[in-house]
């Protein structure tokens, strides 16, 4: 006989359940994402662990470690790929990981020394959502300055070679196209002989930045030492904007210019939202479009720093992407995985943004005093 399909309440409980054991064990599961967790199980079978496994990984680990780790608490608590179980809750199911409170910790299968035989029913505290519940504060930890010194000849290095474009002045040059009014005229100087070619180039004007900085509670870990590449790119481009997002979109252009960068530090800190729930990258894209629709032009250079991780519709940001790449000079993407080993855009923001960039960065591009080096993903431009 098939065991019955749970229905909405107890598999709201039993998810509630798994968040509430997960945080036990060092995983920061906060409100947002518990809410995401359950919007992502309405559009997956929640009877196959398998899919069950992947809402789970996209919307409450923010790192590969804490993959690692929920994978270890999903067979810990469920014990098999059985979703459809109504087992109770456990202090036998809570003993298998062991929380690290001085105690020695088992390992994944190993009994406890002292453990009774019998399981005891725990009670587990349900959360709710509340659109007032306060969120993790952003602590933004400045960097060496020898550190920030090096960011920002990246910086520079950056801007020269994705922030400049051609104008419609011209220069004298070497090797640029011979312009014959001026050959002419200096040919007059000995007898009409055209003893010198003269030559002409466009005139290298620069073009602003546009930083999208993500922060979300997926790149907490990156916080530092990106927002230490965000202030150089503000610091090396006069007219350049500077936004952060996560669900929502706030511009940050004026905290991180007034500002030298250990204040801006602070400053910012105080600014931008608590790193609670997920990140829409599309929605904000959108949102910069319509909020600030000259912020973007054909002088303009876009740079997202993000790892990609999207909770919204995944098409929205190519469709985004491809309304500002016709109007954008340039559109960069710095990931902070991206100069890892294996490192592969398997995400689907980043893999759908992937045809309308320019470059795919990483943060040690701009620390390596070599010329910036494209990542080569199938499907980049840049590539």
């Amino acid at each position: 006989m098939r065991p019955a399909r749970p229905g909405p309440s107890s598999l709201l409980g039993r998810m509630q359940e798994f968040c509430a054991f997960a945080r036990r064990f060092g995983l920061a599961v906060g409100i947002g994402a518990e809410v995401d967790l359950g919007r992502a199980l309405q559009r997956v079978d929640p009877l196959d662990a398998g899919q069950f496994r992947w809402a789970a990984r996209a919307t409450l680990a923010k790192s590969p470690e804490e993959r690692e780790l929920l994978d270890r608490l999903l067979t810990a608590f469920f014990g098999g790929p059985a979703l459809a179980a109504q087992r109770p809750f456990t202090g036998e199911q809570s003993a298998i990981l062991g929380p690290d409170g001085g105690r020695r910790r088992t390992r994944l299968g190993e009994r406890p020394p002292g453990a009774r035989d019998e399981a005891t029913t725990v009670a587990v505290p349900i959360g709710t959502y509340s659109a007032s519940a306060p969120g993790t504060p952003h602590t933004i930890a400045p960097i060496p300055d020898r550190r920030i010194r090096v960011i920002r000849h990246g910086a520079r290095r950056f801007r020269r070679t994705f922030a400049t474009r051609p104008s419609r002045r011209l220069v004298r040059s070497r090797h640029g196209r011979i312009e014959l009014r001026d050959t002419v005229r200096e040919s007059l100087r000995h007898g009409g002989e055209l003893v010198e070619l003269r030559r002409h180039r466009p005139r290298l004007g620069r073009a602003e930045l546009v930083v999208l900085w993500d922060v979300s509670g997926s790149m907490r870990e990156h916080e530092s030492p990106l927002f230490a590449l965000v202030h150089a790119l503000e610091t090396v481009s006069r007219g350049a904007r500077v936004f952060a997002f996560a669900t929502e979109l706030r511009e940050i252009t004026t905290e991180v210019r007034r500002h030298g960068y250990r204040r801006a530090t602070r400053e910012v800190a105080r600014r931008i939202d608590p790193a609670e729930g997920g990140t829409r990258i599309g929605a904000s894209l959108a949102e910069l479009t319509r909020r600030y629709p000259g912020a973007v032009g054909e002088r303009s250079t876009l740079v997202v720093v993000s790892d990609g991780w999207d909770l919204g519709e995944a098409d929205q940001v190519s469709d985004e992407l491809a309304r500002l790449r016709r109007r954008a000079h340039a559109i960069v993407w710095v990931n902070p995985y991206a100069r890892r080993a294996g490192f592969e855009p398997r995400v689907a923001a980043l893999r759908g943004a992937l045809p309308f960039l320019d470059a795919l960065l990483g943060p040690e591009d701009f620390e390596a005093r070599i010329a910036l080096r494209p990542v080569r993903a199938a499907g980049a431009s840049a590539a």
